[in-house]
């Protein structure tokens, strides 16, 4: 059964690229209306472009304030909110010796305390709808270790789990489910862009699906958890990585040879 989000009102961070485009276009297909959330107005422009049921606002997601006004405007126009979508985030390559506490501070708020600002702001809006879902993006980081970040970048990640688990069990009373969901290696654009060739090359080979997935793999899932086909699951996280999680200790071409012919 494909998911009806029609009558539905979603708010997707970092919805100028990547994840976050991918989801709100998603969401679109489905029937609902959303609005973007991004520090960038070229990408929210890019997005959103001439479509009447895409609302884009540039909003610093780390700053309370401007978050519960974005928020609020989205309820003027569209009447509701039942969706929020928190894709925003990012981190540095640093080690713990060379991470000044500015950094750790920008990647923290940026990837946990956005997320709670903008849950924090929804929450009465969607009691008012009677009702929401909530998928805040993760990374495999907060199960392991970030690949391409540091201590804040995994810390952060991690958090976002208890935030789940603990909005969700404060949110659950009002019907507001609240979920995450954990990617791997995405070949977003921001990835694309970044990435040196033997990386490039290097993390299929690790990958037991043997590929980079795509923001629309991850997209999917968050849909999934916002509709109603999800409504039993609340407080929970679903990973996205291609098996990455499995914790082969080779590559699967070395793990076959030594066992077929």
């Amino acid at each position: 059964m494909s998911p009806d989000l029609t009558g539905k009102v979603a708010i997707v961070t970092g919805g100028g690229g990547g994840i976050g485009r991918a989801t709100a276009l998603l969401f679109r297909q489905h029937g609902a209306r959303v609005a973007l959330f991004d520090r960038s107005e070229e990408s929210l422009r890019a997005a959103s472009g001439e479509d009447d049921g895409m609302m884009a606002a540039v909003v610093d997601v780390t700053d309370a304030a401007a978050v519960a006004a974005a928020c609020a405007r989205v309820e003027e126009r569209f009447g509701r909110i039942d969706i929020l979508v928190n894709v925003a985030g990012g981190g540095l390559p640093r080690t713990l010796d060379a991470t000044p506490a500015a950094d750790w501070d920008r990647i923290v708020a940026l990837n946990l305390s956005a997320p709670f600002y903008c849950i924090q702001a929804v929450a009465p809006a969607m009691r008012r709808a009677g009702g929401g879902a909530v998928v805040t993006v993760s990374s495999l980081a907060a199960l392991q270790i970030s690949l391409n970040n540091g201590a804040s970048y995994t810390s952060a990640k991690s958090g976002v789990l208890g935030l789940t688990r603990h909005a969700a069990f404060e949110l659950a009373r009002d019907r507001i489910r609240v979920n995450a969901v954990l990617p791997g290696p995405i070949m977003t654009p921001q990835m694309d862009a970044k990435i040196d060739p033997a990386t490039r090359e290097a993390i299929p080979r690790k990958v037991p699906l043997g590929r980079w997935l795509t923001p629309e793999e991850v997209a999917a899932p968050i849909l999934f958890l916002c509709s109603d086909a999800a409504s039993g699951c609340t407080g929970t996280h679903l990973v996205v990585d291609g098996g990455l999680h499995i914790g082969s200790p080779t590559d699967a071409a070395t793990y076959f040879a030594r066992r077929d012919g």
